[in-house]
């Protein structure tokens, strides 16, 4: 069964990150199928609106598989984050069609930052929001650290990306970082309620609309700073520490360096 999924519903593509057993996160299968999806949607006449999910009804994504990342060697580790999922999370800002976000349970880290990049969010009451990495001694480098000041003020962006705490969907809601929060059993028919408003008007309109409010935000110039400042995290002692300590299930012995 392939990692990420496509379906088409009239003028909707929808995409489905498909890893349920593994808390749907984000592997360099899914990070490569994930970016072509987009692309290939994107470039799809017939579909003016995309809709991205998860499968089942717990984790929408968990963020980067650390359970793959631990057999990486740090030179395949550099060569993902360069040419598989920084990409992908560029690729979000260069696809033109309205992408909104079905937030079936738990968005942490990776997973957080994908909602982020998506132009509205719709979740399910069961849902969650978190930006942990600094827990792990390293940065949200994905583009969370652009979007979500613009989305919710920068105190809340502050306080959600310093603490690395997570927060409940209600929560979120009231933050303005979830459009709509509603019933899991609701989530896919809002989604398409909300993709339905969208295709109302011209596709022509809604990708330069699109175009026009990503060029005032900014976020390419951001996020590039971003990985720089993320490249400097990966080299240092606390992140080994941070991914070491999460490996053994204990707390980690930051040594600031």
């Amino acid at each position: 069964m392939s990692a990420v999924l496509i379906e088409r519903k009239e003028k909707v593509g929808i995409i489905t990150i498909n890893r349920p057993e593994a808390a749907n996160a984000l592997n360099r299968e899914v990070a490569r199928g994930l970016r072509e999806a987009l692309i290939s949607l994107d470039k799809e006449k017939g579909i003016w609106v995309i809709i991205l999910t998860g499968a089942g009804k717990k984790v929408f994504c968990s963020g980067l598989d650390l359970k793959e990342r631990k057999t990486m060697t740090e030179e395949e580790i550099e060569y993902s984050r360069r040419f598989e999922i920084f990409p992908l999370y560029f690729e979000f800002e260069n696809i033109g069609t309205p992408i909104i976000a079905a937030i079936n349970g738990a968005a942490i880290g990776g997973g957080a930052e994908i909602a982020l990049a998506c132009d509205i969010r719709v979740a399910s009451e069961n849902a969650s929001f978190g930006l942990r990495e600094v827990r792990w001694g390293i940065i949200p480098a994905g583009g969370a650290i652009q979007h979500l000041p613009i989305i919710a003020g920068m105190g809340v962006a502050k306080e959600l990306i310093l603490t690395g705490k997570v927060i409940d969907a209600r929560k979120a809601e009231d933050l303005r970082i979830y459009n709509y929060v509603v019933p899991a059993q609701q989530l896919m028919e809002k989604a398409l309620e909300v993709a339905e408003e969208l295709i109302q008007n011209s596709p022509f309109a809604l990708r330069q609309a699109k175009k026009a409010l990503n060029f005032r935000a900014a976020i390419h110039y951001g996020m590039s700073y971003d990985i720089e400042v993320s490249n400097l995290c990966y080299q240092s002692e606390d992140r080994k520490e941070g991914v070491l300590a999460f490996a053994e299930k204990r707390k980690p012995k930051w040594k600031g360096a």
